[in-house]
This record gives structure tokens, C-alpha cells and sequence, in this order.
């Protein structure tokens, strides 16, 4: 099920965690995620694997873990209270088969952090995966001086 705007995944994801309190959304973030899936979903389709699906719990790992990221100006996979990956998506109640995560900071736009990630082969191996259906895409601005996007996606299969 996908959550309606990407404003209650937040919602949802600081009800949660008690430690996100100051994360702060970009403008047009809902376009961004969208903008973001779309390219992703191009990369998978000029290679016939199929189209990913946002996934509330996925979304809800994503936001938490930019948003995570967005406070320590990081691109890490190992969140502040030292979770990796695994134990995000435990959390956040998604019972994965397979998973993987990509991070980056400092995109414009979702299109540009597909371009990168396809350039970066671990990346690019992440976003290929056939056997992944599910994504939640995390988008978060640091504060300023810094003021950039972190941006998380989470992708996954479910058992």
C-alpha cells in the first residue's frame, strides 16, 4: 500500500521514532520521490525486470534513515544509534527476503541521483537486483549553512 503524500510518511516515521523531531522536508518533495521512481523504473524497464512499487514500510525506513543522515550530514548505511539496514527494516515492519539500500547527498533532483547511482557499479547493482519489487524513498534537508538533500531509497522483496 503506498502512503498518499510523502508529508504523512514523515508523520508517520517521527511518531515512531521520538528522535526525528527536526527533520526538515525540500519543497516539491512528493515530486521528488516521483521524479525519482520514474527514473529508477526506466533503468528497470530498458532492462525488462520489473517496475518497483513504493511500500509504506519501506517508505517509512527510507524517511527515517535521510532523515538520520540529514542531521549528521552523512551518506552512511549505519544510522545514529548504530542500526544498519536490516534492523531499519525490521523496525519499520517489513519482512524482507532480500534487501538493499542506496544513499547520496547533494542531488538536485531525483533524476540526477538515478544518473549517479547508475554510474557508481555497486549502485547500479542495487537498483538491477531482479528479485527486488518494493522501494521507499527517503528525502531530507540539512540544515543551513549546508542546506543539501540526503537522499535514501530502501528497496526489497517481502517473504
Amino acid at each position: 500500500m503506498r502512503i498518499p503524500t510523502l508529508a504523512l510518511a514523515i508523520a508517520l516515521t517521527l511518531a515512531g521514532h521520538g528522535s526525528l523531531a527536526a527533520c526538515a522536508l525540500p519543497t516539491g518533495s512528493e515530486a521528488m520521490q516521483t521524479e525519482l521512481l520514474a527514473n529508477l523504473n526506466a533503468e528497470r524497464r530498458a532492462r525488462n525486470l520489473p517496475a518497483l512499487r513504493l511500500d509504506a514500510a519501506l517508505d517509512k525506513a527510507a524517511q527515517g534513515h535521510a532523515c538520520d543522515n540529514a542531521r549528521r550530514l552523512s551518506i552512511s548505511h549505519d544510522s545514529a544509534d548504530g542500526s544498519r539496514l536490516q534492523h531499519r527494516l525490521k523496525r519499520a515492519g517489513y519482512p524482507y527476503r532480500t534487501a538493499a539500500e542506496n544513499t547520496g547527498r547533494g542531488f538536485r533532483s531525483g533524476a540526477r541521483a538515478v544518473q549517479w547511482w547508475m554510474n557508481s557499479p555497486h549502485h547500479k547493482d542495487n537498483i538491477l537486483m531482479p528479485e527486488i519489487r518494493d522501494i521507499g524513498i527517503g528525502i531530507a534537508l540539512s540544515d543551513a549553512p549546508d542546506s543539501r538533500l540526503h537522499w535514501v531509497i530502501d528497496m526489497g522483496r517481502s517473504n
